[in-house]
C-alpha cells in the first residue's frame, strides 16, 4: 500500500527531486479539490508520518530518501549519562560517539572516543566528574594533546564546549548529537577529527546515501560554525536541495 501511494504521489515531483510545501499543497488541492486548506496541510503531515515523503530542509518535501539515525550508544557513554544525571542533574549535556562516523569510511579508524559536549560555565564540573571513569578523560584538548596523548588510545572520553543550537535528538532519555551536527563538528575540528579528513567526500556521499539529513539545519550550524563554504561544496549533488543552491562568498 505505501509503495503504491508513493507512486501516486512521484507524479506530483515528475522529475524535480524536492518540491515547496505550496507546490505540493496545489498538487494535492487539485487531487481533492473539495478539501480545506487545513484537511491538505494534514495530508502532507499523513504522508510524512506514513513515510512517503520527508522533508529534509525547511518547507521543502522530497519522496523519503534514507532511513532515520539511529546510532546504538555504547556502555561507557550510558555510563556517562547516568553519571552527569546523578551528580550535576541540571548540566545539559550532548554524548556521542566516533565510531558512528567509521559506518561511512572506508578505512576504520582503530579507535572509538566518547564525546562529552557541555556549556562552557561547567566544563571543568563535568570534567572533574568522569575523572573517575576507567578511561583517560581529556578537557577540551588542543593538537599537541590529541597528537600525543589521545591518537594512541583505543577508547577514550573527550569533554569539550557545546556550540549554540548545536543539532541535537535524543536517545532515550539521552542527548545526542544528530548527524547534522557530525558531519559539521568533523570539518569544523580537523585537529580532533584528524582520521576523517582524507575520506570527508565518501563520508558525506554515505551519509546522504544511508540516513536523513535535513540539510536547513545542517548548514545553518554550518554557518555558526564559518564553515558553510565547505560543508556546501561536500553535499553530493544528486542529494542537494534547490533551496540550499546559493552563490559561495
Amino acid at each position: 500500500m505505501k509503495e503504491k501511494m508513493k507512486d501516486s504521489i512521484s507524479a506530483a515531483f515528475g522529475k524535480k527531486k524536492a518540491l515547496a510545501r505550496e507546490d505540493l499543497l496545489k498538487w494535492l488541492h487539485e487531487v481533492y479539490p473539495e478539501a480545506s486548506g487545513k484537511t491538505l496541510a494534514w495530508r502532507i503531515s499523513d504522508l510524512k508520518s506514513r513515510g512517503i515523503i520527508d522533508s529534509p530542509g525547511r518547507g521543502v518535501y522530497r519522496l523519503e530518501q534514507g532511513t532515520p539515525f539511529l546510532p546504538i550508544l555504547g556502555n561507557l557513554a550510558k555510563r556517562i549519562a547516568l553519571l552527569l544525571a546523578r551528580e550535576l542533574p541540571l548540566v545539559k549535556s550532548c554524548i556521542w560517539e566516533t565510531r558512528w562516523i567509521s559506518n561511512w569510511m572506508e578505512l576504520q579508524p582503530p579507535y572509538n572516543w566518547t564525546i562529552v559536549e557541555t556549556e562552557k560555565e561547567v566544563l571543568e564540573s563535568v570534567f572533574t566528574s568522569l575523572t573517575g571513569l576507567s578511561k583517560k578523560v581529556f578537557l577540551d584538548p588542543d593538537q599537541k594533546v590529541v597528537d600525543l596523548y589521545i591518537l594512541p588510545l583505543n577508547e577514550a572520553v573527550i569533554v569539550k564546549p557545546l556550540r549554540s543550537e548545536s543539532p541535537t535528538f535524543p536517545i532515550g532519555k539521552i542527548t545526542s548529537a544528530a548527524p547534522e551536527k557530525i558531519l559539521v563538528d568533523i570539518i569544523a575540528e580537523p585537529d580532533l577529527f584528524r582520521a576523517q579528513q582524507g575520506e570527508l567526500d565518501r563520508i558525506y556521499a554515505n551519509a546522504f546515501k544511508e540516513v536523513r539529513i535535513n540539510q536547513t539545519k545542517m548548514l545553518r550550524y554550518a554557518s555558526r560554525r564559518r564553515k558553510y563554504n565547505v560543508v556546501y561544496s561536500l553535499i553530493p549533488l544528486e542529494h542537494r536541495l534547490p533551496q540550499t543552491s546559493r552563490a559561495l562568498k
